[in-house]
């Protein structure tokens, strides 16, 4: 059986869960709940490490630390300020753990042990213009993204800005930025197995791929988007060969191929729930968490690369990350 712990909205942000559940894989592929691993206030954002598990608490402000503590449980171990308002992502790079903030678009920088803020990165809103956007009212910082061992780069949704940073002795020092169309949205990261990175825009609907020196390769539309929908998520079929992308609103997963350095718009499927916020690819089979519907819905992908629905979606509670543990 395999293991996977949902990072969610508890009701500080209007959702519904209790903390960060987990789910396990049946001999299907599709999943079953588990129960809670961990009491938490809106884990929205969990990443790995070893047996610990980071979640961003975004009405908090704060960055928790958990340990597997048997079973499915997690054991709260350490919390710190993240440096900034309504943390979204967290991310830990060696003995660093950086946290982007969306609301006022900084970025916190935490040794990891002990887990303590060290730093602020400050965001750029107030020196460089924001996007045309409704939601580009200022700064967003949205993710984190490892380029090598020393760059971490990070995404503005609100001023369309992929940023460079060098990490050295545990901090950040901002050595350059790449500003995208007006309206992309830059919201998260993936390395293809190309080696390319492709960074989704969540307001702009579109997939970028960037070459290592971050030159732009190429640009597509999100196929099936309509106006109005925010996308959301990356994740690629095993071989590489397809890369999806969550549409909310219209509740669809976006399908792009991948060919050397061309994207092709490839279809799109129904999501089968109400605002998928998250998805990940595990094997053949994609898991889809669903926001509003509370429920994670599971696809097998075919050799065509277009995901089928396993069996009907499961209920689990304000579901906003999917970690396989």
């Amino acid at each position: 059986m395999s293991l996977f712990f949902v990072g969610a909205y508890t009701a500080d942000m209007g959702g519904t869960a209790d903390g960060i559940a987990a789910l396990g894989s049946l001999p299907d592929g599709s999943l079953e709940l588990l129960g809670t691993a961990a009491a938490a206030d809106s884990p929205s954002f969990l990443a790995a490490h070893g047996d610990l598990v980071y979640a961003a608490s975004e009405a908090t402000g704060r960055i928790e630390a958990y340990r597997r503590a048997g079973g499915f449980a997690l054991k709260r171990v350490a919390t710190a300020e993240s440096g900034g308002s309504a943390p979204c992502h967290v991310a830990r790079y060696g003995d660093t753990v950086v946290a982007a903030c969306y609301v006022d678009g900084r970025l916190g920088v935490l040794d990891a042990q002990p887990l303590a803020l060290a730093q602020t990165v400050e965001g750029t809103a107030g020196t460089r213009s924001t996007g045309p956007h409704p939601a580009q009212d200022a700064s967003h910082a949205h993710a984190t993204f490892a380029l090598d061992d020393t760059t971490i780069l990070s995404a503005d949704l609100g001023t369309d800005e992929l940023h460079s940073h060098a990490l050295a002795g545990g901090r950040l020092t901002r050595t350059g930025s790449l500003r995208l169309p007006a309206g992309t949205g830059p919201r998260d990261f993936l390395r293809h197995p190309s080696g390319l990175v492709l960074v989704l825009g969540e307001l702009g609907l579109t997939l970028t791929a960037l070459d290592d020196r971050l030159e732009v390769v190429a640009t597509v539309d999100l196929a099936g988007g309509e106006p109005g929908d925010h996308a959301a998520a990356l994740s690629t079929s095993a071989d590489g060969r397809f890369v999806y992308a969550g549409l909310r609103g219209s509740n669809r997963i976006s399908i792009i191929e991948v060919d050397g350095g061309v994207l092709r718009p490839a279809g799109w499927i129904d999501a089968e729930g109400d605002w998928p916020r998250h998805h990940l690819v595990d094997g053949d089979v994609m898991h889809v968490a669903h926001e509003r519907s509370n429920t994670v819905a599971t696809f097998r992908i075919g050799e065509n690369g277009i995901p089928g629905l396993i069996s009907a979606p499961i209920r689990v509670s304000s579901p906003i990350f999917l970690l396989k543990a």
